[in-house]
Formats: structure tokens, sequence, C-alpha cells
């Protein structure tokens, strides 16, 4: 496991790396700026994703939602759920990632950004099928966003989970105790 800095030290090393102070404080930034080089070129990017980027937030979302799920990456998912409902996603949505083709709420492009999400944790390949729904409900910007989603957040699950990041404190363990039986 990575030892976790102390949330002064981490705020301390973040405002030197410029990681953003809210960022710094948690978990998992607290393991990874045990090298504020490498967290700062991370932050940078997550700050960018998080904060600056155009993809709709529900859509960035249930790719990290689905992430999470797909890797086991309980830090991840379970991180996300709350951040997820603060932007007021509803509950189907968000658990519905776990198996998106029952989710009702879901239209086909939610199912196509779903499975861009599953081909990416699967290869390195997007299929025809799946592109070509995104590229007639996206403008490129928008696709280049959520390939970068895709990758950010597949490392962060890498991370987190051989780093042995501990759940931030407050933030509840997976949903209804219903954690992935099956995991890539």
């Amino acid at each position: 496991m990575i030892p976790l800095l102390a949330v002064e030290e981490a705020k301390r090393r973040g405002a030197e790396a410029g990681v953003r102070p809210e960022l710094a404080g948690v978990n998992a930034f607290r393991a990874m700026l045990n090298n504020p080089r490498v967290a700062g070129a991370v932050g940078n990017l997550l700050t960018t994703l998080l904060f600056e980027g155009s993809l709709d937030p529900r859509v960035r979302e249930l790719v990290i939602l689905r992430t999470g799920w797909r890797t086991g990456s309980e830090y991840e998912f379970c991180q996300h759920v709350a951040i997820a409902r603060r932007l007021r996603i509803p509950d189907e949505d968000i658990l519905g990632v776990r198996d998106p083709e029952s989710c009702s709420s879901y239209n086909d492009v939610d199912r196509a950004v779903l499975r861009l999400t599953d081909e990416l944790l699967e290869g390195t390949e997007i299929s025809p099928a799946t592109w070509n729904t995104l590229a007639s409900a996206f403008e490129t910007r928008h696709l280049i966003e959520l390939l970068a989603v895709a990758a950010n957040w597949r490392f962060f699950a890498v991370f987190l989970k051989a780093a042995q990041v501990p759940l931030d404190s407050g933030v509840p363990g997976w949903p209804e105790g219903k954690a992935p039986q099956t995991r890539i």
C-alpha cells in the first residue's frame, strides 16, 4: 500500500505541484502526492476533464462509473456515485452502469458510451457500430474528451487498486452492498 500523506502535507505539496486544494485532500491524491511531479501532471488532466471539460457531466460520470464497476475499483465507483448524485444524476442512471442493457432510462447513445467504455477496458479499439453511433451524437471535440475520460479513469482504477487507496472518510462502500462479481 502506498502511504497516505497527512492532509495538510498533501495540500502543501499539492499547492507546489499545482494540484487543486480540494483534490489534494482526498485519499487518491494523498497517496499520489508522494510523487508531486506525477501528481501535478495527473491533477492537471483531471482538472481539465472534471472542471473545464465540454463533455456533458452526465456522460463523463457514466464512463467513470462503468470503469469503476468493471474494474472493481471501489474507490473510483463510490467516489463518483457521490459526485453523480451531487450533479443530480438519477440513481437509475448511476446504478444502471452495473447492467446497462437492463437500464430503462438509457437511450442508444448512453449504451454506445458504455460500450465504448467496455471496449476500451477490454482492448484499444472501438467497434465501427459504437463509433458510428457516437460520431453521429457528439462533436469531434467531445469524442476526444470521451476518449480522454475513458483512458484517465482507467489509469485511476489501476492506480487506486494497485496502491490500495482506502475510501475517503464519509464515502460509503458499494451501493446496496453489491460489488461486481467479475472484474477485468
